[in-house]
């Protein structure tokens, strides 16, 4: 897991050559005029996912991970914790989706503050639960997620 403002994304380009398009592909964005729903960048090597939702309170989110993408999440809007888990510490999921298995709620997890001008990368196989409440009750948010191939 990484968590760091965007205008330090340069650091982190030598881990994939992927990660330098997209990143370009989110400094070029207005966000303002993106829709929410899939933008390809480079066919399903990387794409984008706009979304635009309310926060939730830990409990009513599970643990996520991938097996094929990385996901670079960026707030647009709002902002958001999320929990996380190394691979290492992954208990087995179950399968819900082409590349998404859901997470038994973990017994240890770190929780990270992620909020416009920043971003959070989960690689393959950590898992991750977005969306969750900033303060004491949910609240309108908006991001991106980038989704990197690592394969």
């Amino acid at each position: 897991m990484i968590l760091d403002l965007l205008a330090n994304h340069a650091w982190y380009l030598p881990l994939h050559p992927r990660l330098k398009p997209a990143f370009a592909w989110l400094a070029a964005q207005d966000f303002a005029k993106l829709v929410d729903g899939k933008v390809a960048i480079d066919g399903e090597n990387i794409f984008a996912s706009i979304e635009s939702g309310t926060t939730a309170v830990p409990a009513q989110r599970k643990f996520e991970s991938h097996r094929r993408y990385l996901d670079i999440q960026v707030p647009i809007s709002g902002g958001e914790r999320m929990g996380w888990v190394p691979a290492a510490s992954v208990q087995p999921g179950e399968q819900a989706g082409p590349d998404l298995w859901f997470h038994p709620e973990p017994k240890l997890s770190q929780q990270v503050t992620v909020t416009p001008g920043s971003f959070a990368i989960f690689a393959p196989l950590e898992a991750h639960k977005p969306c969750c409440v900033l303060a004491d009750k949910p609240a309108p948010f908006r991001k991106v997620v980038v989704k990197v191939s690592w394969t």
